[in-house]
């Protein structure tokens, strides 16, 4: 029996936007794929987000976070603002 999909390197995520979650860093729903742990992804670090155990993702294009800035190609993003992409 397959093991069900989970969070880590390799993984396509989105980030949830402000529909979803009036708090996620990244408003309109970026896509990406985790590229590596964010920071201390096994103990609770501060990350955009807040403290939880975080990812670094690689979005498709570049984003603005929910103060306006960047562009910005990759960020640290707390699990907890993202979900996996679905199977195709």
């Amino acid at each position: 029996m397959p093991s069900a999909p989970r969070f880590g390197v390799g993984a396509q995520v989105y980030v949830l936007d402000s529909d979803e979650d009036a708090g996620t860093p990244f408003p309109y729903g970026p896509t990406g794929i985790i590229v590596r742990a964010g920071g201390s992804a096994w103990q609770g670090v501060s990350a955009i987000g807040g403290s939880a155990r975080t990812w670094l993702v690689e979005f498709d294009s570049p984003q603005l976070d929910r103060d306006g800035e960047g562009p910005v190609g990759s960020a640290s993003v707390a699990e907890k603002f993202l979900r996996l992409a679905p199977l195709a």
